[in-house]
């Protein structure tokens, strides 16, 4: 087992045994939920020194959202969200979704719904009645 707790995959070794590197990559990134370079880096890692490398912790592990995918989900936009994540946060799209769901999960607000800290300014509610106030009266006024 590796310091994160994480066993590398027997698969893995017998595909990196026989010289098939992108297959023990794959193996890896499949049944970890890795990014293509922290798998990658755990693989060659593990071919110099069999049984002492370990994944790199990847910020991933923090448990929070990039603020830009949490924007997305309070537009209701949960796809944004999860490429956000897998952007900034070097993840395969399944731990990406995983994260996202967890991350919804635990906050509790339904998407397509700001969290508290996240709500509309008054200016933007202000500008908002402005804008529907001026499309009354140039309807009923014509203009």
């Amino acid at each position: 087992m590796s310091a994160s707790g994480r066993h590398f995959p027997a698969d893995a070794r017998a595909a990196l045994d026989a010289g098939r590197l992108i297959d023990a990559i794959k193996i890896v990134r499949e049944r970890h939920g890795l990014g293509l370079a922290e798998a990658k880096a755990w693989v060659e890692a593990e071919r110099e020194a069999p049984g002492t490398a370990a994944p790199a912790e990847s910020r991933a592990d923090d448990g929070e959202l990039p603020a830009a995918a949490r924007a997305a989900l309070a537009g209701g936009r949960v796809i944004d969200a999860i490429k956000i994540v897998r952007i900034e946060r070097g993840l395969g799209l399944k731990a990406a979704k995983e994260r996202v769901d967890r991350h919804v999960a635990r906050s509790g607000t339904p998407i397509g719904h700001a969290a508290p800290g996240e709500r509309p300014s008054a200016l933007a509610w202000g500008l908002l009645l402005a804008a529907l106030v001026a499309g009354v009266a140039w309807v009923l006024f014509g203009g």
